[in-house]
């Protein structure tokens, strides 16, 4: 399966209420992984409190990304890979961005939401953006990022092959990303922005058009 930003989204919805330990990545915490990750990080980051969670499923921040990717990540490192832009232009992230602070990650969904694994207080919750003390948004190098949600069931399907094919437009030709599936073709919407010299951003799930 592809990995998309439509799919993080879906991915962090259904981790709502996992509880948070620093150092866990979506997997079952032991009495010696607690034993290790205290000693590690001391008790500041991993609290005497997080013992009572063993036997549960914990992750932390980065984590809960790196969850869904199938790579151990930092928040730093999700950073360091990105283009960031200030956080008071978040309404132009699409759904699957990553929201950032020194030290703390989450996930944009949307209309001004987060999915976060915000602490050992709160473990994985939904809060929004204006509530909160990020100060950037970058989108994540791991993933790719589709302009509508009724592109993901096409690109997340392994049978799907993308091609780079001709159209033309006003007369002229251009090569593209083509996606087929039963009958249909698609082409993502940036693309057709492009050519067209109109400009393409997003508020949420929905798409902004403006012309240049």
């Amino acid at each position: 399966m592809k990995l998309t930003n439509y799919g993080l989204v879906e991915f962090v919805k259904t981790k709502l209420g996992i509880p948070y330990v620093y150092g866990m990545k979506g997997e079952v915490m032991t009495q010696a992984n607690f034993n290790y990750l205290q000693r590690t990080y001391g008790v500041d980051l991993v609290w005497n409190s997080d013992e009572k969670k063993v036997g549960k499923v914990c992750v932390d921040c980065s984590g809960l990304i790196s969850w869904y990717i199938g790579k151990n990540k930092s928040s730093s490192q999700f950073k360091l890979e990105s283009s960031a832009q200030p956080i008071s232009s978040i309404a132009s992230a699409p759904v699957g961005a990553a929201v950032w602070r020194n030290g703390h990650i989450g996930v944009y969904m949307g209309n001004g939401l987060i999915i976060e694994a915000r602490g050992s207080q709160y473990g994985v919750v939904q809060t929004k953006v204006k509530e909160r003390d990020f100060t950037h948004w970058f989108l994540l190098n791991d993933i790719e990022y589709i302009d509508t949600p009724e592109a993901k069931d096409v690109v997340q399907d392994d049978d799907i092959e993308v091609k780079r094919e001709i159209i033309i437009v006003n007369g002229r030709e251009y090569e593209v990303n083509i996606i087929r599936k039963d009958g249909t073709t698609f082409i993502k919407t940036r693309d057709i922005a492009k050519l067209l010299g109109i400009k393409v951003s997003s508020k949420g799930s929905i798409p902004i058009f403006t012309t240049k």
